[in-house]
């Protein structure tokens, strides 16, 4: 991979652990550390913040699939699990945490590259589809709250639709705000809000324009 990864491990036997950290290291990633426990894990995936973790399906008497899920739901990042069973019931449970890769012990270092690369790239590609989602969501909200605020303008004002939506663009000009924010603001008006400055559309003049 080109891209330097820092890197946590999870995994409580040693050697495979030095196995895996000789491998990434070779392959140009940094190894934040390995925890040799569930509660290690936590720690060190609270504090280093690693962009991808391996994570052994089996820890210290622990389960590491339901780990992957909890440290998913806390925090998204690229993770894979590796393990010495391949059986289709752990695949399926480690697909259904949200772990993006499966590995089988053990790994080679090329084996390890192409793991890690495939796994980063459906991270994400994840949160690239959550983030536009998420955006899609606010530009659907901040819409009905321009609609909102339009109508209680045009009613204040006695303006149609198309001088009440220029005089949101000139007030937002004249203040340097976008229309979203404005809108709240007169939103906030009519409720009462104390934190609302916008002045009352009443006491506005009509744009000359208009």
């Amino acid at each position: 991979m080109p891209d330097r990864r820092n890197v946590l491990i999870i995994e409580d036997d040693t050697l495979v652990g030095v196995g895996l950290r000789s491998h990434l290291e070779k392959l140009g990633h940094h190894v934040v550390g390995q925890a040799a426990s569930s509660g290690e894990a936590v720690q060190m995936f609270q504090k280093f913040k690693p962009d991808l973790v391996l994570v052994d399906v089996r820890l210290d008497g622990a389960d590491g699939i339901d780990l992957a899920g909890r440290l998913l739901a806390e925090r998204p990042c690229a993770m894979i699990v590796v393990s010495a069973y391949g059986e289709a019931e752990l695949v399926s449970r480690a697909a259904s945490a949200g772990v993006f890769g499966y590995l089988i012990k053990p790994a080679s270092r090329e084996a390890l590259a192409a793991q890690m690369e495939v796994a980063v790239r459906r991270f994400e590609e994840r949160e690239q589809l959550r983030s536009d989602k998420q955006r899609l969501s606010q530009t659907l909200e901040t819409r009905k709250t321009v609609e909102k605020a339009k109508g209680l303008v045009m009613r204040r004002m006695s303006l149609d639709e198309p001088a009440a939506h220029r005089w949101l663009q000139l007030e937002c000009q004249k203040r340097r705000i976008t229309i979203g924010d404005l809108a709240k603001e007169i939103l906030a008006q009519e409720t009462g809000s104390p934190k609302s400055e916008i002045r009352n559309p009443n006491q506005i003049p009509t744009p000359k324009s208009q």
